[in-house]
């Protein structure tokens, strides 16, 4: 990752990580910078070009228009992470009538998440992100009566 500087030498330029093709949001030293509430769009839209392409995920996701849903993704993501009071509805009840969820449908949504903030943010407000989305998986399968499984073997296939 190389960290430039815009024509005017003060704003850093955005870094892609060679790696993954992804812009990572940087600070001034061109080092990966913590999330802030105007990243959750272009971040949260990056997750699900992502879940898109994935295919335990991705029949979950594709009835969805998300470029119209995406508003209401965002203003759950800065009540939950920023304390915005953005967000009011019931965010259990579109899981509830996905038929088929497993503990491996959110094992792996919650590794692509955490990929994709890792990929571009680095700071507490990251990690609250990504311990929230713990949060928030553990709680829908409980109330969905879904069995969590482990990592390795949401990996496997």
């Amino acid at each position: 990752m190389s960290g430039a500087r815009s024509a005017d030498g003060r704003r850093p330029l955005p870094i892609t990580d060679p790696g993954t093709g992804t812009t990572v949001a940087a600070d001034a030293a061109g080092t990966r910078r913590d999330l802030r509430v105007d990243d959750l769009h272009d971040m949260l839209t990056s997750f699900y070009d992502t879940v898109a392409l994935d295919p335990l995920l991705q029949p979950y996701f594709a009835p969805v228009d998300m470029s119209e849903h995406m508003p209401r993704i965002v203003d759950f993501w800065s009540t939950i992470v920023f304390h915005t009071g953005a967000y009011s509805g019931n965010a259990f009840r579109p899981h509830a009538e996905m038929p088929g969820l497993t503990g491996r449908h959110f094992t792996r949504w919650l590794a692509v998440m955490e990929d994709t903030i890792d990929h571009r943010f680095a700071g507490p407000a990251a990690e609250n992100m990504k311990a929230m989305s713990h949060r928030i998986a553990l709680s829908m399968q409980i109330r969905l009566r879904i069995e969590p499984f482990g990592d390795s073997e949401a990996m496997a296939g």
